[in-house]
């Protein structure tokens, strides 16, 4: 992670008496020239070039990828800061034009600013910022629309190529988190036709909260794909205590009081520190296929046409990046790097452009192109399984709602008091994180 600020005269205080920069991956290194600072963390995800004319700051995943996903540019002898974020968006960047700083995680900010979650605006996916005397310029980098030019059956035989291409080209073995939905389950059936080897993952409460149908249930469709394309599943319990205690540490790392995005990461917490202690450095996931292939349908209910695709755009190419930057914030805290295999350029293309009449069947069900894609690989009832939101299907929101309350700002106060206007890391906190990374 890194962090620019013009001014480094307004960080000296705070940064000489922050706790939290004790808990950060890999230590706090810095270079400063002409009353300003470029910080960065010596990490797995970081990747630093100097030379004599300046300095260079990339966030990439190892073996991964092959250009980085964001990186900061300063040449100490130049006005211009130039900050970029690639168009899949797996790690953030975020500008403060007032303060005249940049950063890839506020959580940075917070430790080193009084007002850390103030005046941040965020780079969105395949943009630039330059940031100079004069201000911030931000300026757009892709366009994705085009004529669709196929029909069905040609989309659906395209898909099944291209992720199987994918799939196929992510070199070296990992993990794959498994919650028997049509997207995860697609990406285990497209590893077991590459010929890899598949270290499947699941969670779920110790006790449910209400009773549930199997098709509801995360665990339950987990062991069916498991079962039916003969892969090992690891499954892994998590008690209420548990949940609640990861609370902190997922605010934290997410960078936000959503209660729909926290309730998630106390999870995905427990289940970066099982992969990481199990050895894995990658996960694969299945996040992208919501939005490129169908989104939630409730969407269905608000707009018609023109506004229906520009909503799903809009989800695909601003939403969708951002959530998945939240999540490889969270597995990166443990050393993993997330991958979406159907994450990629061309179905993105295809996602954007891909007609409505493609994206639901006659049943309502949304993703038409990817069930039919691979329904030959997958149990029937799982090829049909009507989408499941992960908190609900798994039951944490229960456990965690009864704890923090229902209503939307449920972690607001948390998150000021962790991100908050002072920045100091209670103890008690600090003792978690240190906790949590051993």
């Amino acid at each position: 992670m890194f962090l620019f600020i013009r001014d480094a005269s307004l960080l000296a205080a705070q940064y000489a008496r922050s706790a939290g920069i004790q808990q950060l991956p890999g230590g706090l290194r810095e270079v400063r020239a002409n009353g300003a600072a470029l910080l960065w963390t010596a990490d797995a995800f970081t990747v630093v070039d100097r030379d004599n004319a300046g300095i260079a700051i990339r966030m990439q995943r190892p073996h991964v990828d092959r250009e980085p996903i964001c990186e900061v540019r300063w040449r100490p002898g130049e006005e211009v800061i130039v900050c970029r974020r690639r168009w899949s968006g797996e790690f953030s960047a975020y500008v403060n034009e007032p303060a005249a700083m940049i950063t890839s995680h506020l959580k940075l900010g917070a430790l080193l600013r009084s007002q850390p979650y103030r005046g941040w605006k965020r780079i969105e996916p395949g943009h630039e910022a330059r940031v100079g005397a004069w201000g911030i310029r931000i300026t757009r980098q892709h366009s994705w629309s085009a004529a669709f030019q196929m029909d069905y059956a040609a989309t659906v035989r395209e898909v099944r190529r291209l992720i199987l291409e994918s799939v196929a080209s992510v070199p070296g073995h990992a993990a794959l988190l498994l919650s028997g939905g049509i997207d995860s389950s697609v990406v285990a059936a497209a590893m077991r036709l590459a010929g890899k080897e598949v270290h499947a993952f699941t969670f779920g409460l110790d006790r449910l909260v209400h009773p549930q149908a199997d098709l509801e249930s995360d665990l339950i469709c987990a062991r069916k794909v498991a079962a039916h394309l003969g892969i090992r599943l690891h499954e892994i319990y998590l008690g209420s205590r548990l949940l609640i205690g990861n609370v902190p540490l997922s605010i934290y790392l997410a960078e936000t009081a959503r209660g729909t995005i926290v309730d998630d990461c106390a999870a995905l917490v427990e289940v970066a520190r099982r992969m990481a202690a199990a050895g894995f450095s990658q996960v694969w996931m299945g996040e992208a296929a919501d939005d490129l292939f169908g989104g939630f349908k409730f969407a269905l209910r608000y707009y018609r046409g023109a506004q229906l695709r520009a909503y799903y755009r809009a989800q695909l190419t601003r939403d969708l990046p951002n959530e998945l930057a939240i999540i490889q914030n969270v597995f990166g805290w443990f050393g993993i790097a997330v991958v979406q295999p159907m994450w990629t350029e061309a179905l993105l293309r295809i996602g954007y452009n891909l007609p409505l009449a493609f994206r639901l069947d006659r049943k309502r069900l949304m993703k038409r192109v990817l069930r039919d894609a691979f329904a030959a690989e997958l149990p029937a009832e799982i090829a049909s399984r009507p989408k499941c939101v992960t908190r609900d299907s798994t039951q944490i929101r229960y456990v965690l709602e009864k704890e923090f309350g229902e209503g939307r700002d449920r972690y607001r106060a948390l998150f000021r008091r962790i991100m908050g206007e002072r920045a100091r890391w209670p103890r008690k906190f600090s003792q978690l994180l240190k906790t949590c990374r051993s």
